[in-house]
């Protein structure tokens, strides 16, 4: 079921799951903030409900970089950075929640960093659209005792005007409100200095009703004395926060007892829903005093929202009309990839880039620099050249693409665009056991695996969170991208090859939601799933941001390559070039050790041709298909390099492929569906658990194997 959200966030989750504290603190560990920045002389936690631009305003007053991306409970990471020409300030950038009562898994991130208490202050970020909505959480920040600044963001969206902000701040315990206009940088500055002062304001905000108020004093008598205030822990408590009630039994089990049996005499009253009524009585009253009811010289009055939004809500219906959205939606991606990987934008560019790294850096300059100036043999200049360097430029050729294509996945995300997906395609994937959400989660993998798995923790259930993590890893990453648009452009051309790229994402996509549908429909049968999102507005995109997102890509991109590549270049090229008798050069490989133990590992893949000359065990190149693919684990994008190496030039590879298609075609379906790489196997781990991984591999392994031999000699009969 998909709804699209309104302002009224404040109804209590069921949250029934009973966990200890240690089972809390291995799901969501304390990120150990002062041992990350032990100079540091004050810590800020950032806190505000999602598509606030609470990323944005971080990103704008520290050296870091956070994920902007206009997309519901995106972030469900913290980020952290150094507060600029402040250095020794540091601000925390907690993931987006609407409440601190009944926490799932975006707000037990923010209730482990506030009761582990590694901080000094708390700065709130709300919305100038969505004050009544959001106030709602910084009524719990000023209960904390550590809130020292609250953050109007987006004020451009608003008539300003009709707010008063003065006797806001007054009604609020005389907290400074800044009113700002991130992306754009206004007012943050200001915002910088006021969280940057000591002042914090007092916990006393809200009178509940006599008998709440009684619990409460209660309960502060014995709450050790603490940084945050003791009346917030004990409404936390009587609301039944279960985490807060499983840190208090882990860290301080004396106390617990006493605590305990207040919270049995009080477990018969529902003191949730009357606290939650209370604090919102007292923010229709706030905004009944701060919203004036000006009117023009004609006695018009004026209008809260701008004009424009009526326009977006027209586009909106039109977008989320089926009919016309999800072929917008595959013409969308389409043209992402044809721009990025195709023969007139990342592919002319890539030639071009090809061209400098091989033609002029390699032949040029460092083949003459190891034969001339340090007089190597030729056998240490062809590791250097063509297996460390050589290698390494192959990968290295499709930056140009990357940067194309992370541009234009941060610029559809921060406009807006994944959010109407997720809430068009909600009922489809329905039907796969998942929801609109996990819309969110199959886009960013084809980025990249890992953020993709790592966002199942926003799922709204067990059973979408367990089917996402499973799923997310046989999503066709960019790096995989690389590989196909390399062996795509070889055997079909610079002009077709991204097609056969896209239709290769597109077919691991299917895999992925049919391996869903399975699980929905045997293991999670009797789980239903429940979707809402926040149809946020759509956003001019900050191409300041977009600029960071991608710098903070490349280097990860770049970084991977040296470290990984590299490495791998040098092993692969040094045991292809020994054998049991010492060094070989090219023509002499296939006695190589190498040769040997892949050869041997080849016998594994007889299905693919059997005795044929023209399958994987008895083809002469054979056994080099089954190494790349083997080596390529630790990173998809060594498969390029690799198969250069192993090869010795792209003229050779490419005329195997050409000719050999049952086994390039096979390898392709292979490498698309098998183990990915070493980093997401760790966040599978981390985020599912040992039995997960073990459910996810070993399902990847046996599809991959079975739709590569299939591939094999569907491919065979046709020839």
């Amino acid at each position: 079921m998909s709804k699209k959200s309104n302002n009224n966030h404040f109804n209590n989750v069921d949250f029934k799951e009973s966990k200890t504290f240690k089972e809390w603190h291995k799901d969501f560990h304390c990120c150990n903030t002062k041992s990350k920045y032990l100079d540091a002389k004050t810590i800020t936690l950032l806190i505000g409900a999602p598509n606030v631009g609470k990323s944005t305003f971080f990103n704008k007053i520290t050296t870091s970089t956070a994920s902007v991306s206009n997309i519901d409970r995106m972030t469900v990471d913290d980020a952290m950075g150094r507060i600029k020409k402040h250095k020794d300030h540091v601000v925390i950038d907690l993931p987006g929640l609407y409440n601190l009562s009944h926490p799932i898994d975006e707000e037990l991130v923010v209730a482990h960093e506030i009761c582990h208490e590694k901080f000094d202050r708390i700065a709130n970020i709300i919305g100038a659209q969505s004050i009544k909505r959001d106030l709602y959480l910084s009524i719990q920040a000023i209960e904390t005792g550590v809130l020292s600044t609250l953050v109007l963001n987006m004020i451009d969206e608003v008539n300003s005007k009709i707010i008063d902000l003065q006797t806001m701040s007054k009604m609020l315990n005389n907290v400074t409100i800044i009113p700002t206009q991130a992306n754009r940088n206004k007012n943050t500055d200001l915002a910088i200095k006021s969280i940057l002062k000591d002042k914090v304001v007092g916990e006393n905000l809200i009178t509940y009703s006599p008998t709440i108020e009684k619990w409460i004093d209660k309960l502060v008598k014995i709450l050790p004395k603490r940084k945050v205030s003791s009346r917030f822990y004990a409404l936390m408590l009587l609301e039944g926060n279960v985490y807060v009630k499983s840190f208090y039994q882990s860290h301080f089990p004396k106390t617990f007892k006493e605590i305990n049996d207040i919270l049995e005499q009080t477990k018969d009253f529902d003191f949730s829903t009357e606290i939650k009524k209370t604090r919102i009585a007292f923010i229709d009253r706030l905004i009944d005093q701060c919203f004036k009811n000006k009117t023009t010289e004609n006695k018009q009055p004026i209008q809260y929202l701008k004009s424009n939004k009526t326009k977006q809500h027209k586009f909106d219906s039109f977008i989320l009309n089926k009919a016309f959205g999800i072929p917008l939606v595959i013409l969308l991606l389409v043209a992402i990839y044809y721009i990025s990987f195709g023969p007139y934008m990342g592919g002319s560019l890539k030639e071009l880039f090809d061209e400098f790294l091989n033609g002029v850096v390699s032949e040029k300059g460092l083949k003459p620099l190891f034969l001339d100036v340090f007089h190597a043999s030729e056998w240490t200049t062809d590791l250097f050249v063509s297996g460390i360097f050589g290698g390494f430029f192959a990968v290295l050729t499709f930056l140009p693409t990357i940067i194309i294509l992370f541009t234009l996945v941060n610029l559809i995300q921060q406009i807006g665009v994944i959010s109407r997906l997720s809430a068009l395609l909600d009922r489809t994937f329905e039907h796969f056991g998942l929801s609109g959400r996990s819309v969110v989660n199959l886009i960013t993998g084809f980025g990249c695996n890992v953020p993709s798995v790592m966002m199942a923790r926003s799922s709204n259930s067990k059973k979408e969170k367990i089917v996402s993590i499973i799923i997310s890893p046989f999503i066709s990453c960019s790096a995989r991208a690389i590989v196909y648009s390399f062996i795509c452009n070889l055997i079909m051309g610079a002009t077709f090859g991204w097609m056969g790229m896209i239709g290769l994402m597109l077919f691991s996509a299917i895999i992925a939601l049919t391996i869903g549908l399975i699980f929905s429909k045997t293991m999670f049968r009797k789980q239903k799933s429940f979707f809402m999102i926040e149809m946020v507005d759509w956003r001019k995109p900050d191409f300041v941001v977009i600029f960071k997102n991608v710098w903070l890509e490349i280097k990860s991109f770049v970084k991977k390559i040296i470290i990984i590549i590299l490495i791998a270049n040098f092993l692969i090229w040094l045991f292809l070039h020994l054998s049991i008798n010492g060094a070989i050069m090219d023509d002499k490989i296939d006695e190589s050790l190498l040769a040997y133990a892949g050869k041997g590992i080849n016998y594994l893949m007889f299905p693919f041709g059997g005795n044929s000359i023209h399958g994987w065990v008895n083809n002469p190149n054979g056994w080099k298909m089954t190494v790349s693919l083997i080596s390529s684990i630790p990173a998809k994008e060594t498969a390029i390099s690799n198969l250069e190496i192993l090869f010795g030039n792209e003229h050779i590879l490419n005329s195997f492929m050409t000719n050999e298609l049952p086994i390039t075609l096979s390898y392709l379906v292979v490498f698309m569906l098998y183990i990915p790489c070493l980093t997401t196997i760790q966040i599978v781990k981390k985020e599912g658990g040992w039995k997960i991984l073990g459910i996810n591999l070993s399902i990847m392994m046996s599809i991959s194997y079975i739709f590569g031999i299939l591939t094999y000699w569907i491919t065979y009969a046709c020839m």
